[in-house]
């Protein structure tokens, strides 16, 4: 009996031997899977801050590069700065739109009431110190029944005070609520505070001229297209600023006989969600340059499209943006979500009188999405200080996939506008 006890014991024994082996066998296994993940976290980390400081290299670079060959067209043909002379800032955003998306996002079903501030708050300090801050309002202003054609009031007083308070409301959307809604629209936008320009409801041209700093400023704004333009009588169009050379000569004229000392035009044109100038624009502004027009700032497209500056007749410098993209919108594209600020300097010389190009730069912005349940969904953001900051390691409410995309969209501004 005792001896199958021992055996019993000798057998236990065993197993005991064989379960520590496996155990420990176990353990070393997992440890070793444990210290590779980790090499391979760590090699992946290392690889990954080689990358972000690779792409900070090239984000202080790209600073470098935009827009040299402007400044030195510029500086070349420009006289030096006097002290009598004045300075006149002019900051320029791109399409105004409103989407349901957007909508939903401000809403609030307590009040009953809307707020788009947390959209665009965070870009009002690159326009603060601007004289005038100029854009496309490409959606309705009206009461009643909202969506992606009308805006409510509240909308487009975020738009205000984030700074731009010079409005074109001529482009392809200018009829969609017919011509009551267009007038509406107006009404609406310059009881708000804001300069407008683009129709003709009252008007047979639509020039509107500011004096800035003693120096009066024409905009002359056009739109090339119209959305269902077949079905829309002829009085409807007559109700906006469609573009014709005839209208063009005929609204420079006026602007000259009322004193104006600068022209800018504001321009609806180009093809959507492209970032290439097409023939019709460079034809467009050839005639625009050869009949007195000293700025071109175009819009549609959604997307950014190369600048440049020319020469007019006189040897003067003419500035064309063809497109600045969006200002505030929701398009689902990834490259109109990549937009600018602009910011064009003007000098008024106190020897000559005249109204001359000094310096142009710009500001790239983001729309960035959070998600449909955060409580704040859209925002603007500046997209290369929220790179450099996540870049150096700072906490940021970005994910690394957003800072992806705000490096691929500021490579992609690069090839686009660096010479």
């Amino acid at each position: 009996m005792s001896r199958n006890r021992r055996h019993t014991r000798r057998i236990k024994s065993i197993k005991d031997v064989l379960n520590m082996k496996t155990f420990l066998t176990i353990v070393g296994i997992l440890l070793a899977v444990i210290i590779i993940c980790i090499g391979i976290n760590e090699y992946r980390r290392y690889a990954d801050r080689m990358l972000i400081s690779q792409q900070r290299e090239e984000l202080e670079k790209q600073s470098q590069e935009l827009f040299s060959e402007i400044s030195t067209s510029i500086a070349q043909t420009n006289q030096s700065i006097s002290e009598s002379d004045s300075i006149i800032k002019m900051s320029a955003v791109g399409d105004i739109l409103c989407s349901n998306a957007m909508l939903q996002d401000a809403y609030n079903e307590t009040t009953n009431t809307y707020d788009f501030s947390h959209m665009i708050n965070n870009v009002s300090g690159f326009i603060s110190d601007a004289d005038i801050i100029i854009g496309t309002m490409e959606t309705g202003v009206m009461k009643g029944t909202y969506n992606d054609k009308n805006a409510p009031l509240e909308f487009a007083r975020a738009v205000k005070n984030s700074g731009v308070n010079l409005v074109t409301i001529s482009h392809n959307h200018s009829l969609d609520n017919g011509v009551d809604g267009l007038k509406e629209t107006r009404d609406n936008l310059e009881d708000i505070g804001f300069d407008v320009v683009g129709d003709k409801l009252e008007t047979a041209n639509a020039v509107l001229i500011k004096e800035v700093k003693n120096t009066k400023i024409a905009f002359l704004t056009y739109t090339c297209f119209m959305d269902n333009e077949a079905q829309r009588t002829e009085k409807e169009l007559n109700c906006v600023n469609m573009y014709s050379e005839e209208q063009v000569k005929s609204d420079i004229e006026y602007a000259k006989e009322n004193e104006a000392e600068y022209i800018c035009v504001m321009i609806h044109w180009g093809d959507a969600i492209s970032n290439t100038v097409s023939e019709e624009q460079k034809s467009i502004a050839d005639f625009l340059i050869d009949n007195g027009v000293n700025l071109i700032i175009g819009a549609h497209p959604s997307v950014v499209q190369p600048m440049e500056v020319r020469q007019n007749a006189d040897g003067d410098n003419v500035f064309i943006a063809y497109s600045i993209g969006t200002y505030i919108s929701t398009l689902s594209a990834e490259e109109a979500r990549t937009e600018l600020v602009l910011n064009i300097e003007l000098r008024k010389s106190g020897k000559d009188g005249k109204v001359y190009l000094n310096k142009v730069d710009y500001t790239p912005i983001y729309m960035l999405d959070n998600g449909e349940s955060a409580q704040n969904r859209f925002t603007l953001i500046d997209m290369k200080s929220t790179a450099t900051t996540y870049d150096s390691g700072i906490t940021t409410t970005i994910s690394r996939e957003t800072y992806d995309k705000l490096v691929s969209g500021l490579n992609r501004l690069n090839d686009i506008l660096a010479p």
